[in-house]
């Protein structure tokens, strides 16, 4: 198993350290050690040892240094140190007693991490699941005007596809997000049952993968959702449409659909009610 010994990188089995050889992470999301990248590396195209995905890279910098691996490299260091102590000093004594107060600090810092990723995740499904009927209700109302409309007929068919590709793209993300977050409640379940150091070491080490999981996952529905163009285009279509309807002019403000894609303390929905005009924007920028 590639995770019997995370110290070790997988192609030149050499420990970690940190100078030549730190553990670097591939967009795959396997692990290798920098020396081995670099030597990997051919005609700027780098071929994953394990999995044979190709990554575009001239450099072994050019990918991240995973700081999870060195941090639990560091951590089980210092543990087998302690377990050659107490095995030295207790030697014999009853095994029923399971893991040392230490480990179970430890397995008590994965649950707490754990739980509160899970909460960050139940938020974002949560703000996923009533975007998801803002945008079909939105769909609703275009199938509606369509109906009526027939010189605005092209536009509205494209408000309706860009929500489509909106909708698809929710319950993409939305199953990936079940889907890690059922991985972490099976961690979490694992947690609370590891009685050795060799469990509790693959346990968390396995935690940590989902965990990296679920944060990229939390990161790229912030990044995805709203979709500016999608939102501001079906708000609009529809305003230009049922103003048409009924023969009203009304004076509108010149309305720019500004909000920053990547900004991690405003909710989806939040950003939707600032993109169609319900709530005061901030300073954002389109990006």
């Amino acid at each position: 198993m590639d995770n019997d010994k995370p110290e070790e990188c997988k192609v030149c089995f050499n420990n970690y350290d940190e100078e030549l050889q730190r553990p670097r992470n591939l967009p795959c999301g396997h692990t290798f050690c920098s020396q081995c990248i670099e030597d990997t590396i051919k005609n700027a195209q780098l071929t994953c040892p394990s999995c044979r995905a190709e990554h575009s890279a001239t450099d072994a910098t050019q990918f991240p240094i995973s700081y999870t691996m060195e941090a639990v490299i560091k951590k089980l260091r210092s543990i087998q140190v302690t377990s050659v102590g107490t095995m030295s000093t207790k030697c014999g004594q009853d095994r029923t007693r399971g893991i040392s107060k230490k480990l179970r600090s430890w397995v008590q810092e994965h649950k707490n991490s754990i739980s509160n990723l899970i909460r960050e995740c139940e938020e974002e499904l949560s703000q996923l699941s009533k975007y998801q009927g803002q945008v079909r209700d939105w769909k609703t109302q275009h199938h509606q005007l369509q109906d009526r409309l027939y010189d605005l007929l092209e536009q509205n068919k494209a408000a309706i596809e860009l929500l489509e590709q909106e909708d698809t793209s929710v319950l993409t993300m939305t199953t990936e997000g079940e889907s890690g977050k059922k991985q972490l409640q099976i961690m979490l379940e694992n947690l609370n049952t590891v009685n050795t150091a060799q469990e509790v070491f693959t346990t968390t080490v396995e935690a940590d993968h989902y965990n990296v999981e679920v944060e990229d996952w939390i990161q790229k529905c912030q990044e995805l959702f709203p979709d500016v163009n999608t939102v501001y285009t079906s708000v609009k279509v529809q305003e230009t449409i049922k103003k048409a309807l009924d023969t009203i002019t009304t004076e509108t403000g010149a309305t720019t659909a500004t909000v920053l894609q990547g900004d991690s303390v405003t909710t989806i929905m939040e950003k939707v009610k600032i993109i169609i005009g319900e709530s005061p924007p901030a300073t954002l920028t389109v990006s």
